[in-house]
């Protein structure tokens, strides 16, 4: 990834996990003679908002709970493995671990990580897929400002360039923009208005040398822009994916 990538799409449990895989891919790009500030990590977060920090925990709960049946969570639990069909196993049997090798090609860190704890306790397939199905709670639920808060700290922790939103009902995507954003913006994390006429371009993203014209240069930008990371300071991005 580090030789080729310019955005990773990833996922994080805790602003360490974020941090230990950001410091790991900028180091390698470093390594290989990249401007680390060249790629940038784009971790998936769920967000929910509510009026308090208490009331954002019972939304979260509620959402998931009318969202999800275990059935529904069973066939949605391959995503991180490239979509790989889990019904075929025994839901009683260990965790198949083999299925590592589906998630190649798609969200591996995510994958890896719950094989690893699957394995090391002993969990059945059944177990593993209810654990991730009630026990993981985004660190991204709470009021606006603890929201707000959060994705500043893993930000500037440098535990992320960008986030991926994804908000579990129509609602939440419009506190997020309505209460969320304008916090992140007078902050400085969150552009008010879009200054290029790419996604290359709003990333800070490098523009690659042309194969077909040898003058080319690899480190030719789009106008004004002077780097991934100076650009993040002001456009931190984000994606929605509501259901």
């Amino acid at each position: 990834m580090p030789t080729v990538a310019d955005a990773i799409f990833t996922h994080a449990r805790t602003i360490e996990q974020g941090q230990a895989f950001y410091a790991d891919i900028k180091g390698r790009a470093a390594a290989l003679g990249r401007n680390p500030d060249d790629i940038v990590i784009l971790p998936g977060f769920s967000i929910t908002i509510g009026d308090t920090d208490e009331d954002a925990r019972a939304i979260d709960r509620e959402l998931r709970r009318i969202d999800q049946s275990f059935d529904q969570a069973l066939a949605e639990f391959g995503r991180a493995f490239g979509w790989h069909d889990f019904r075929q196993y025994d839901l009683d049997a260990p965790f198949p671990v083999q299925a590592l090798e589906h998630a190649r090609s798609s969200f591996y860190t995510q994958a890896k990580a719950i094989t690893e704890q699957a394995a090391s306790r002993g969990l059945t397939l059944r177990e593993t897929v209810e654990h991730q199905r009630d026990q993981f709670t985004s660190p991204f639920v709470g009021s606006a400002k603890t929201v707000a808060d959060e994705i500043e700290r893993w930000f500037e922790g440098r535990a992320f360039d960008g986030i991926n939103v994804h908000a579990g009902h129509p609602s939440q995507f419009r506190r997020f923009t309505q209460e969320v954003v304008p916090l992140l913006q007078a902050r400085g994390l969150f552009r008010r208005e879009y200054e290029h006429t790419t996604l290359r371009g709003h990333l800070g993203l490098p523009i690659p040398a042309n194969r077909r014209q040898d003058s080319a240069s690899a480190d030719e930008r789009p106008a004004g822009v002077t780097g991934a990371r100076a650009q993040q300071s002001a456009v931190l991005e984000a994606a929605h994916n509501a259901r």
